[in-house]
């Protein structure tokens, strides 16, 4: 979680804990759930359901679904008023950006 936490402060210009959200942890779950993953606050949960269904590169998969819901830990919504497809392309952006 290091590599993708360094790459979307990067990404999004937090070039100084001032940038940033204050946070002490990111915690990853692995939930039994119907969907492949969500973010709440500092908490990222990913589906083993979804996870184990998956018939491609697994490793990839995972690292772009890690990539994508860290953004939603890291990035400012605009007190919550952002569009929520702003919100999820930016997170999308940045899945694709780290490849």
């Amino acid at each position: 979680m290091n590599v993708s936490l360094e790459f979307i402060w990067r990404t999004f210009q937090q070039n100084t804990p001032s940038d940033r959200k204050t946070l002490q942890k990111v915690s990853l779950f692995v939930d039994d759930m119907d969907w492949s993953a969500y973010t709440a606050n500092d908490q990222i949960h990913v589906s083993a359901r979804y996870i184990e269904g998956y018939s491609s590169d697994v490793k990839r998969e995972f690292t772009g679904i890690l990539y994508h819901e860290m953004s939603h830990v890291w990035q400012w919504s605009g007190n919550g008023q952002a569009p929520g497809g702003l919100i999820e392309g930016i997170a999308d952006s940045v899945r694709l950006k780290a490849g």
